[in-house]
């Protein structure tokens, strides 16, 4: 959480002062080891500050630990979920593409 809390400043800072770069990325690993509810706060509070500053906030997590997040109520999060499956098979790939 700590990472999360910087990421968080240096974006309103770079964003606020420099106009840039415009997103924030977090994968599934920054979260390992936190509170769902934690977990649930951070993503929360990471698309409220893209809306404020007007940039995109992506976080990559496999849908079983989504599903389990215990996100506000009324929250908008999930309608902003990507629905992408990755399979794990000779015709499957990642977003259409098979790297060889």
């Amino acid at each position: 959480m700590e990472i999360f809390a910087m990421d968080y400043a240096i974006l309103k800072v770079a964003s606020s002062r420099f106009g840039g770069p415009g997103f924030l990325i977090h994968d599934s690993h920054l979260f390992d080891g936190v509170d769902a509810r934690q977990v649930a706060s951070a993503i929360e509070i990471g698309a409220q500050l893209a809306a404020e500053e007007g940039v995109q906030y992506i976080v990559t997590m496999n849908s079983d630990k989504f599903d389990g997040l215990p996100l506000s109520e009324g929250s908008p999060i999930r309608s902003h979920v990507l629905p992408v499956v990755l399979e794990d098979t000779p015709e499957g790939g990642l977003f259409g593409f098979r790297f060889e």
